[in-house]
């Protein structure tokens, strides 16, 4: 898996605020909830967190949860200060990172907080619950006295084949994806441009590993004209499992986008 490290360092330079994505959690209807993008670590001054937020839907009791990171392995601090391992179990590529959480009517919710204190890295998570839950992912950014700058929400995505979003950088758009390929597959993804009357601008191919993330700012592959008013869109390896978000900065503000999904 590749660690982009100077991705998230040029994030902190220009991300001053941060928004959370308005959209709405994307259910999973096997208990199975992805985010493409975990972050936690310090580098240059700079560190972030991932919060990891996990609310019971169902009757059952007690409800049996299992957080696996990929490229990190980052232990986190629960609501009541509980320590929480992330325990890895084999010495394969990408091996996983499993973490273990019960919730029941006592702890019908539960907070997961990374230190960021480590190395960065970035990978991706999946969180796999017996029954329903309400789940979101928070990254948090802090200067080097432990002062918070900046949050933004990344929500469950939804597996697919492809991944659109919409681009109008007149206002100082910037573009940016994280791509996860959570399967034993490794192969090309493509990042195709298209200009509001839907004629290809530019297309580019890169690798993605198994069991592997990829974040990139779309201008740093793509050459986009001045102006540029289009679609991005994202296509993962075939026989893959790929799930996506995006990264939009407008200026000083950040926030993450919600792709138009294609499953076929």
């Amino acid at each position: 898996m590749r660690i982009e490290r100077p991705f998230f360092i040029r994030i902190a330079a220009c991300a001053l605020v941060l928004f959370a994505s308005p959209a709405m959690a994307q259910t999973q209807a096997s208990n199975v909830y992805v985010f493409p993008l975990f972050v936690d670590g310090a580098s240059g001054g700079i560190s972030y967190q991932s919060v990891v937020r996990i609310t019971k839907t169902t009757t059952a009791n007690p409800l049996q949860c299992q957080l696996i990171q990929r490229n990190t392995s980052a232990a986190f601090t629960g609501v009541d200060g509980s320590t929480y391992t992330a325990d890895v179990l084999d010495s394969g590529f990408s091996p996983p990172a499993l973490t273990q959480l019960t919730l029941d009517q006592f702890l019908p919710f539960e907070i997961l907080r990374t230190n960021g204190q480590s190395a960065l890295k970035t990978g991706y998570a999946k969180l796999a619950c017996a029954g329903s839950v309400e789940s979101q992912l928070q990254l948090s950014l802090y200067d080097s006295k432990k002062v918070k700058l900046s949050e933004a929400t990344i929500l469950p995505a939804v597996q697919g084949k492809s991944f659109r979003f919409i681009v109008d950088t007149n206002d100082g758009t910037r573009l940016g994806f994280s791509l996860t390929n959570d399967s034993l597959a490794a192969g090309q993804f493509a990042l195709i441009a298209r200009d509001q009357f839907g004629y290809e601008i530019d297309r580019v191919y890169g690798w993605i590993d198994p069991w592997s993330q990829v974040s990139r700012f779309v201008d740093e592959m793509l050459t986009l004209p001045p102006h540029f008013v289009g679609t991005i869109e994202l296509v993962g390896i075939s026989g893959g499992q790929n799930y996506a978000v995006g990264l939009q900065f407008t200026g000083s503000v950040f926030t993450t986008i919600q792709p138009l999904v294609a499953e076929d």
